[in-house]
């Protein structure tokens, strides 16, 4: 099969990245972690899966999620809501730093109902432990490929999620279902 007819086959899935966690690296002039544009973390982990994903690649934004702003998820949506073409309707994983994942879920469940957007990231960075964020990001992806209906979901921990049904629990170091 020509590499053509095998793009056509397979589905286009938007991954946008917001900075976080996730896409940190240690600055050794600095001495600290630093958020690093340019999706290093994330195409490093699918380096291996791109022959069977047809990816759109984009950074609206590219900071600490403590220090997103609404203008910031304004940018977000933005980003989202004005992608053309076979990427018009395609499923968006956005990688998210985890404190305020869920404000920014929220956000975007506002402003874009139709859409499927699963939010992820990491409690811990990829290049200090690349497990956590390779299973959080092959869970959206796996997810947003599946049989999922349009909404916003949370892929963390194990987790996949609608959002308002997953919660970072700050003293144990990871997402829980909400109880309810």
């Amino acid at each position: 099969m020509t590499d053509a007819k095998q793009a056509n086959k397979r589905m286009p899935v938007v991954l946008m990245d917001t900075g976080g966690t996730f896409s940190k690296r240690y600055d050794p002039v600095g001495g600290n972690l630093v958020v690093q544009s340019g999706s290093a973390a994330a195409r490093a982990i699918l380096a291996s899966a791109t022959a069977n994903l047809d990816l759109h690649w984009g950074q609206p934004v590219c900071k600490d999620s403590l220090e997103m702003t609404d203008d910031d998820r304004d940018q977000i949506v933005h980003a989202v809501d004005s992608l053309e073409g076979r990427w018009a309707n395609a499923p968006v994983v956005l990688l998210h730093g985890t404190d305020t994942m869920a404000e920014t879920a929220a956000w975007l469940d506002r402003a874009l109902p139709d859409r499927l957007v699963v939010l992820t990231g990491s409690m811990r960075p990829f290049e200090i432990d690349p497990v956590e964020p390779a299973l959080n990001l092959g869970m959206a992806l796996g997810f947003v490929q599946g049989s999922a209906r349009p909404g916003v979901y949370l892929a963390m921990n194990g987790l996949v999620r609608p959002l308002g049904e997953l919660e970072k629990d700050r003293e144990a170091g990871l997402f829980r279902p909400i109880l309810g």
